[in-house]
């Protein structure tokens, strides 16, 4: 796998996205106060005030109620009237040394940058043909209030106001199912496969095959399937809807598919395999037409064919020479490296 896998003009987009986003949540960690002044005159503009228990211990914020009522907001996640855009998700992402340090102190590329840059690409082409979550008018908000910032949690009251640790999390969660449920069309999936871990497998997917606009047939993975699986599995198991049936990481969760051991299977305890892993999580839809796509989606055009058909292999690392002297990073050299840049996997 080379760095030819994801077009330049991408990639280099990415990391634009990537260290200003790094940047921005750097900036939000060091001035909590002012991120929780915007959310408090949001709810309070929303006529909200905080809600305390009988006995005075207790107390759930304003804020908190806002932000609980957004991630559940379908209308700031629909798109503009007259427009039909491709809803694209993501997941995890790839190391790629010029790339923002993770929590994990590894320079780390987002997908969430790649796929807003592939969105950014085709609305200037054709606008409102493309979103992300995170550039709906309710994900951008979310996003905006940078609650994976520790700084951030603690200047909103921390637990006392209903503010517990994995509430970052938890939100993004919440949001994440909502945006599959106003999907409409034709989607398309940053990721290669679909680990349990993360808020695509655990939300997202079940909404898009659940949402009637949507459906099984209608989400698409931009990359293949892993070129480490064996041939037989990347051809029966690699298809979109086994991948989004299927999981491929965690025997101690249901539809699981040992990729190796799949392929040593015979023929019909393979397609048994995957018609199990389709009737659990999209019954009935496993022979059903795909739902047909608004006129508003037409294929994209920035690319000779559509991105979900490149047949793209997912990078794990993309590996440039490197340049002399110092490594560049956003953001004075003494700060800490960024937290969590995004919701969901964002570790190698």
């Amino acid at each position: 796998m080379n760095s030819e896998s994801i077009p330049e003009h991408i990639e280099e987009g990415a990391l634009e996205r990537a260290k200003a986003r790094a940047l921005a949540s750097r900036e939000a960690g060091l001035d909590p106060d002012s991120t929780v002044e915007r959310i408090a005159a949001a709810a309070e503009a929303a006529g909200l005030k905080d809600i305390v228990s009988k006995d005075g211990k207790s107390r759930l914020s304003k804020e908190r109620q806002y932000i609980d009522a957004l991630a559940r907001d379908k209308v700031k996640l629909t798109p503009p009237e007259g427009t039909k855009p491709i809803s694209a998700f993501w997941s995890h992402g790839i190391e790629h040394p010029e790339a923002p340090k993770n929590n994990r102190g590894v320079p780390f590329l987002s997908q969430r940058f790649i796929a807003e840059q592939w969105a950014a690409e085709q609305n200037a082409i054709s606008a409102g043909t493309a979103q992300t979550l995170e550039t709906t008018r309710g994900g951008q908000e979310l996003d905006d209030m940078f609650l994976f910032e520790p700084e951030v949690i603690r200047a909103l009251g921390g637990v006392e106001a209903g503010f517990h640790e994995d509430f970052a999390k938890e939100t993004w969660d919440k949001i994440s199912e909502t945006y599959g449920s106003v999907a409409a069309g034709r989607v398309i999936i940053f990721a290669d496969t679909a680990n349990t871990r993360a808020v695509l497998y655990r939300k997202e997917l079940g909404a898009l095959c659940n949402n009637p606009d949507v459906g099984l047939h209608n989400i698409n993975f931009v990359y293949e399937a892993p070129q480490s699986w064996p041939e037989v599995t990347r051809a029966e198991a690699g298809t979109n809807a086994a991948r989004v049936a299927a999981q491929f990481d965690n025997k101690d969760l249901p539809r699981y598919i040992d990729p190796h051991a799949f392929a040593a299977d015979a023929p019909e305890v393979r397609k048994a395999k995957i018609d199990a892993a389709l009737e659990a999580i999209a019954p009935a839809q496993a022979q059903a037409p795909a739902v047909e796509a608004p006129e508003q989606q037409a294929s994209p055009k920035s690319l000779p064919s559509p991105l979900w058909q490149m047949g793209f292999q997912q990078p794990r690392t993309i590996v440039r020479p490197a340049n002399p002297g110092p490594a560049q990073t956003a953001g004075p050299a003494a700060a800490p490296p960024p937290r969590s840049l995004a919701p969901g996997m964002d570790g190698p």
